[in-house]
């Protein structure tokens, strides 16, 4: 059984995802087809970057993940197939891939047909049936050309010794806001130190990370590091979102007490 997903911004209504599965459906039987979502906002590239690297190492090895927010190839953005951490991912060579893993692949596979198909409104649904024909029969090496792996910069965190910058990554169907701040990166420059996180201006405060929800009151505002390492922002039983206006953009940032630097200016008095 070859298990292939679905990651888009396509709507309940739109025929494209319709379309897509019928097509997969089509070239085999032993083809099973999987939605992770087709809930994000349009073009939302980073949103569905920040789902599938959440969610892909769930899924059995060999998995096919398609990746079909603004998945139509132009010219020089080509779709190809990567092979990375022992799933396949089929998508435009934009620079995504290189935001999808911590460790991109040094190479991908162009799909040749690519180069000769007819561009329409929906082209990808041709070359993702072609993806998934490849990797299902192997065929690697009459169908594809080995290429480079375009390098996107991530609009990431901005941090010194004693503050991080970051920015609401995704926001959950509670209205919990992700951001794309790791407990790693929080971990090196906190150090025992008491801080304030500052939620999209001055006004809003936390001064402690939560163990989880229940380690709070309903209706208090927490930050709490997720399963998957990013810190999350939330209102136990609430909705964050809302209450503070946010959105993916919004400005996350967490001010660390100078302490050494308070403890030299004592000593030189």
């Amino acid at each position: 059984m070859t298990l292939v997903t679905i990651t888009s911004d396509w709507k309940n209504g739109d025929y494209y995802l319709g379309a897509l599965k019928g097509s997969l459906l089509s070239l085999s039987s032993d083809i099973s087809v999987v939605d992770i979502t087709n809930s994000i906002p349009s073009f939302d590239v980073l949103q569905e970057i920040f789902i599938l690297k959440s969610t892909y190492r769930h899924f059995p090895q060999n998995t096919i993940h398609l990746m079909g927010v603004m998945s139509e190839p132009a010219q020089g953005t080509n779709i190809v197939i990567v092979f990375g951490e022992g799933h396949y991912f089929v998508g435009v060579n934009d620079g995504r891939f290189s935001l999808l893993f911590d460790n991109p692949p040094a190479v991908c596979f162009e799909i040749l047909k690519g180069r000769d198909i007819i561009f329409t409104s929906f082209t990808s649904l041709e070359l993702f049936k072609e993806a998934v024909d490849i990797i299902c029969t192997n065929s690697f090496e009459t169908r594809t050309k080995i290429c480079s792996i375009k390098r996107e910069s991530s609009p990431g965190v901005v941090h010194n010794d004693n503050n991080i910058t970051g920015r609401v990554l995704y926001i959950d169907s509670f209205g919990n806001a992700i951001t794309n701040i790791e407990k790693r990166v929080f971990d090196s420059i906190h150090k025992g130190r008491d801080f304030t996180i500052f939620v999209q201006g001055p006004y809003t405060k936390i001064n402690k990370i939560s163990r989880g929800y229940n380690d709070s009151t309903p209706g208090e505002i927490i930050a709490l590091f997720n399963s998957v390492g990013l810190l999350e922002i939330a209102v136990n039983q609430g909705n964050i979102t809302l209450l503070e206006n946010l959105n993916p953009s919004s400005e996350i940032r967490i001010r660390f007490a100078q302490t050494e630097y308070v403890e030299k200016k004592e000593k030189i008095l």
